[in-house]
């Protein structure tokens, strides 16, 4: 794991060039603080930050070819290594470490900028080949490293992240007007696109090669939810648990101790159980709770460690968590509005001070269908199929979990919502389900009806999907809501603190398998994640999985109307407010009175505005050079 930065230009370098990249390494030291190095040649300076945590003696980044001509540099960990280098010294490659960022070199020499098709793990990884004085960026298939990069007439710059390409004075810090638009309805910023002009960021499954000219960017990878398999419940339970313990075995490869951020669900408890069994002492787990009820998960988690014997860490994140507010702007240097960065920040610190590597049990829901829109969609669907005088109870059912529907004033107005929502077209349902704004409040704000619809994005997703609408909704979270949201959320954290997070349940051949199977096996008579759900009654007691979904929430909307809501109106309300610059400032104050009267609940919204407030005032604006 580091982090990783390079420039390559067509001309030939410039006298400031080395040092550049060695700016862009020491601000990227949180990835990697155990060494920073880089290579140059006449055109290229290539650079890694290392956090030890494979071959700790000899692992050290850039690592070459034989004759040196190929240079690389690795984010990330490659989880079959040790086999890929056996293959390779069959054909005749030799290898100067035991560490698994050298087996790229020579991958490459075997298969070109193809050699990404061979790698079984997380990565971001830049390769330069000096013969051909090509360039050549890669990243992983689900999108767990991220990778920036900008082209500048002949020179294309790289990092690991968006402050590392900010180190280039030339590089002006211009706001993206259609990016900011797209972060207002989703709370990110999705590839290629980045927040600033001229910037990008290389999307998962994809190369970028570059060898003068225009860059060309290839996606290498995509997940098929076609043809599905035909085996029996049985067949289909003793596969996936061959899957995941392979998933897990190979994820235990390290040479200093790892743990295990345990929610207390199913996904993370399953990773611990499976984790268990290679383990000869105790597992490390580590958990965040909440003083509100509603959000706390620490008794499930606090079991599920008591059952498994681990060695518990846990610790309950309260209202004081907003002093974080500085340390999530200066890591999430793009602007990021998912409020769980501060549980996720929280727990990476309680794991970091015995550990560099932890797993997660991150991508069990979009892999076999665990959010509650998924049994939603279910629901209306079969209502749909009914029709006539039952089609209300069910629709009415989907939302509330009721038997039957309730004519009170208050929920009946929630019904006929849901009615309403329910009668619109699936694609469409999705798109709002996942959007934090809608169009009129992002043209109030934006004061720009060309820029309030940003539905394209989900709905290219979804239009390019399965037939199935299931399938469809899986792949479109799996190609967007988990990269640009859950995972920069987990990369940002755990690196601010040196910490590595291995997700078992995203390999890219598990996920396959998941995306293969039958709509039955993962959501069945209303239950969710059913095969999974299987599984996990073979690893531990039912009482241990069948609790309440609870998710990774946060209870913003209540520190909205107290001292956060007293920190919004300093922030975003400030006659020198930087929102001021881009966005209507009367909406955000509309949105924060109706919060604290319980006319609404814009606490999502509110947070959106906030954290665009901090990155402005941390990143917009160039640094005043130091006398």
């Amino acid at each position: 794991m580091c982090g990783i930065a390079g420039l390559a230009t067509g001309d030939g370098l410039l006298a400031d060039d080395a040092r550049l990249v060695s700016r862009m390494l020491e601000v990227l030291a949180h990835r990697g603080p155990d060494d920073q190095h880089a290579v140059a040649d006449s055109h290229a300076v290539i650079g890694a930050r290392r956090l030890s945590i494979i071959d700790l003696d000899t692992g050290r980044q850039p690592v070459s070819s034989e004759d040196g001509s190929v240079q690389a540099s690795l984010n990330g960990e490659i989880y079959n290594y040790l086999e890929l280098r056996a293959d390779l010294e069959r054909k005749g490659h030799r290898f100067t470490s035991k560490g698994d960022s050298e087996t790229i070199p020579h991958l490459y020499e075997e298969y070109g900028a193809r050699f990404v098709e061979h790698l079984r793990g997380m990565f971001a990884i830049a390769v330069w080949d000096a013969g051909r004085r090509r360039l050549v960026l890669a990243r992983d298939r689900l999108g767990k490293k991220p990778l920036y990069w900008r082209l500048a007439g002949d020179r294309l710059t790289y990092g690991s992240e968006l402050k590392a390409l900010l180190q280039d004075s030339s590089l002006e810090r211009t706001l993206d007007r259609r990016s900011l638009a797209q972060y207002l309805q989703y709370g990110y910023v999705p590839a290629p696109r980045s927040i600033l002009v001229g910037v990008e960021k290389l999307p998962p499954a994809s190369t970028l090669v570059w060898d003068g000219g225009v860059p060309r960017v290839e996606r290498y990878w995509d997940l098929a939810y076609e043809p599905k398999t035909h085996r029996s419940l049985v067949g289909d339970c003793e596969a996936l648990l061959e899957v995941l313990r392979e998933s897990v075995r190979l994820r235990l490869r390290s040479d200093v101790p790892l743990g295990v951020f345990l929610s207390g669900g199913m996904d993370s408890s399953t990773v611990v159980a499976l984790m268990a069994e290679h383990s000869p002492t105790p597992v490390k787990t580590y958990s965040i709770g909440f003083e509100e009820p509603a959000y706390d998960e620490l008794r499930y988690a606090r079991a599920v460690a008591n059952y498994f014997g681990t060695s518990h860490t846990d610790e309950v994140v309260k209202l004081d968590a907003i002093a974080l507010l500085p340390d999530l702007a200066d890591h999430y240097d793009e602007p990021f509005a998912d409020s769980s960065a501060i549980p996720t920040f929280r727990v990476s610190q309680l794991a970091a001070r015995e550990l560099k590597v932890v797993l997660t049990g991150d991508g069990g829901d979009e892999a076999f269908g665990g959010y509650r829109r998924y049994q939603h969609q279910v629901a209306i669907r079969l209502a749909a199929r009914i029709g006539g005088p039952l089609h209300m109870p069910i629709v009415r059912a989907a939302q509330f979990g009721l038997a039957r529907a309730i004519p009170r004033s208050r929920l009946r107005r929630r019904a006929d919502s849901w009615r309403r929502f329910a009668e619109r077209a699936p694609d469409e349902r999705y798109v709002s389900m996942m959007s934090l704004t809608d169009a009129p409040q992002r043209e109030a704000l934006l004061g720009d009806p060309a820029l309030a619809d940003q539905d394209g994005y989900l709905g290219k997703l979804l239009s390019s999907g399965s037939r199935n609408e299931l399938d469809r909704t899986l792949r479109a979270d799996t190609l967007s809501y988990l990269p640009e949201d859950l995972l920069v959320k987990v990369d940002r954290a755990t690196m601010a603190n040196s910490l590595e997070a291995r997700s078992p349940l995203l390999d890219h051949r598990l996920v396959e398998f998941a995306a293969a199977l039958p709509e039955a096996r993962k959501i069945q008579h209303g239950t969710t994640k059913f095969i999974l759900r299987q599984v996990a009654y073979g690893l531990m007691p039912k009482r241990l999985v069948d609790r309440p979904k609870m998710g990774f929430g946060v209870p913003v909307g209540s520190w909205f109307k107290g001292s956060l809501g007293d920190r919004f109106d300093e922030l975003v309300l400030a006659q020198d407010a930087r929102v001021r610059d881009h966005l209507d400032p009367s909406v955000a104050a509309r949105l924060i009175a109706e919060h604290r009267v319980g006319l609404a609940d814009n606490g999502a919204r509110l947070w959106l505005l906030l954290m665009f407030e901090l990155w402005a005032r941390r990143w917009l604006e160039a640094p005043r050079p130091t006398s």
